[in-house]
């Protein structure tokens, strides 16, 4: 293998203009160079078509630009530790990537998790991602497969994983995901036989269940169980599926979904296709004990409904839904009133919190894909409990959503925010980040059903608020407070890798103790005495 530089034009993989003429550059943005880089490219590239070479190349220099990524990553955690000993590195890291790259907080906390596990423990791996050999996701699943190999084996592991990966003159590409686990899972096993059997024990505990929306007023429920668990249920549904009447008009998938929806309200039957009980009327009202809230922007004909945590809806759900609706009505001005008697408490009132909720949708940090019925509502400039007039109010001008994580951080002074005129979030670094520079600004908006609301009632509010935040003065602990609550991110992860480790010990132990037969032994007895 040899290595080509990205920078040459005639493996560039766009040699000419794009296709529909001449890029013109927004408002606000410019151009510029990006690094060139290294990649490894087989002897044999020379000899290709050049149509072969772009798209080879185009590959490894993506697999090469997110091993980037990882450095960054990597140079984030320094930073932070090294200029900050207070707060815990990963998490103000992780603030750092989500500004920049625009990542999910656990995006960039696997990011982060990836790049401490290569660069500190499989330097070897980590250059085949650096050249653009492998893709990050290669590098988050070998990360997450040797999480809890002991440090002393992680060098001939490490070797291991090399020669299983590295490019010869008949493997010109990488392995898939598939092989890669195989390849994977037979190393740990043959050289860390603890490790292996506490990564599987993690695993079986890593269950959820999440709600994904689909578009057309779908929803998807994924569902990650014990392998046992998974059968049973699936069971259960295929025992309610063969229950329904030969003659039912719906489908499979249908009538699976029936039979889910079925046994969530504790029924031992098949809904109707309209999902009421088939003997049952009052069956579901007594069974539900659920609340589903929509938000309306007074469009006619429930053209603007939208389910809180999914989103806007068609017409057609809506009437569905609005058969059995209770409606309720809340004045925004009265929500946003700095006067009222609700903005001098702190706990905002049911009203303003659906509202802020349904306004922010997610946590307003860039990039954090939180949602807002699980974040906090953060008073933007801190509410004063001794005086509550010179704190901020509980409005919907002054509120904001935040997960607990930089909700966390904005009260620890490393970011700062504000609610600009327009309704937008203005975030810039507080007196604690660890590389502060006053000129950085990252905007975000708000994603809810009612996020065309979000510009302040009162201007003034937002001017209070930037004053504040470009002070320093939004953050509600000084740079000298050292309170720790927890121990850092990286300190637990070691202390849980022996945790496992010890407990997986001690099941081997066990499972030798009781596989290993006792053969009895027979005594020779004397030709002249018969036995026993």
């Amino acid at each position: 293998m040899t290595a080509t530089q990205t920078s040459s034009r005639t493996d560039s993989p766009f040699p000419g203009p794009l296709p529909g003429g001449h890029f013109e550059t927004p408002p606000g943005f410019t151009t510029t160079t990006g690094p060139a880089a290294d990649v490894l490219v087989p002897e044999a590239y020379a000899r290709w078509d050049p149509g072969q070479r772009r798209g080879y190349l185009a590959r490894r220099l993506v697999n090469a630009a997110e091993g980037g990524t990882l450095l960054y990553a990597y140079d984030c955690v320094r930073t932070a530790r090294e200029r900050d000993e207070v707060r815990d590195p990963w998490e103000t890291a992780a603030t750092m990537i989500g500004a920049s790259m625009s990542m999910s907080r656990h995006g960039a906390a696997r990011l982060i998790s990836t790049a401490v596990e290569l660069i500190d423990r499989l330097p070897r791996t980590a250059a085949l991602l650096l050249t653009g050999w492998i893709g990050l996701l290669a590098a988050h699943t070998i990360a997450e497969e040797t999480a809890l190999v002991a440090d002393e084996m992680m060098p001939e592991i490490d070797r291991r994983i090399c020669e299983g990966l590295a490019p010869t003159r008949r493997r010109t590409h990488p392995p898939r995901l598939g092989p890669l686990r195989k390849m994977l899972t037979k190393t740990i096993n043959k050289y860390d036989p603890v490790g292996a059997d506490a990564r599987a024990e993690q695993a079986r505990r890593g269950v959820d269940v999440e709600m994904v929306p689909l578009g057309n007023d779908r929803g998807m429920l994924s569902a990650t169980l014990k392998a046992e668990d998974a059968i049973e249920i699936f069971q259960r549904l295929e025992g309610l599926v063969r229950s329904a009447d030969p003659d039912d008009p719906r489908t499979a998938g249908q009538l699976r979904a029936a039979g889910l929806l079925a046994m969530s309200r504790g029924w031992t039957c098949l809904p109707d296709p309209d999902g009421e009980h088939p003997a049952d009327p009052a069956a579901q009202d007594a069974a539900r004990r659920v609340v589903i809230h929509a938000y309306d922007d007074g469009s006619a004909d429930n053209r603007g409904l939208s389910l809180y945590g999914y989103g806007p809806i068609t017409r057609h759900t809506a009437d569905q839904l609005d058969r059995s609706a209770r409606r309720r009505l809340d004045e925004l001005a009265h929500l946003a009133d700095p006067h009222s008697d609700s903005a001098g408490r702190y706990r905002p009132s049911e009203a303003l919190a659906r509202f802020c909720r349904g306004r922010d949708g997610t946590c307003v940090f860039p990039g954090c894909q939180t949602l807002a019925e699980h974040a906090d509502l953060d008073h933007i400039i801190p509410f004063d409990h001794d005086d509550p007039a010179r704190g901020g109010r509980t409005t919907s001008d002054d509120l904001g959503c935040l997960c607990r994580t930089h909700h966390r951080l904005k009260t620890d002074g490393v970011w700062a925010y504000y609610r600009d005129v327009d309704g937008s979030y203005v975030w810039l670094h507080g007196p604690n980040h660890p590389e502060p520079d006053r000129g950085t600004r990252v905007i975000t908006g708000p994603t809810g059903s009612l996020a065309h609301l979000s510009a302040p009632r009162h201007p003034d509010s937002s001017r209070r608020q930037m004053a504040a935040a470009e002070s320093g003065r939004t953050g509600g602990r000084g740079a000298d407070d050292g309170r720790r609550r927890r121990p850092h991110l990286a300190d637990r992860r070691r202390a849980d890798r022996r945790i496992r480790r010890e407990r997986a010990e001690q099941r081997l132990a066990d499972r030798s103790r009781q596989v290993t037969p006792v053969t009895p032994v027979m005594p020779v007895m004397p030709d002249d005495e018969p036995p026993f």
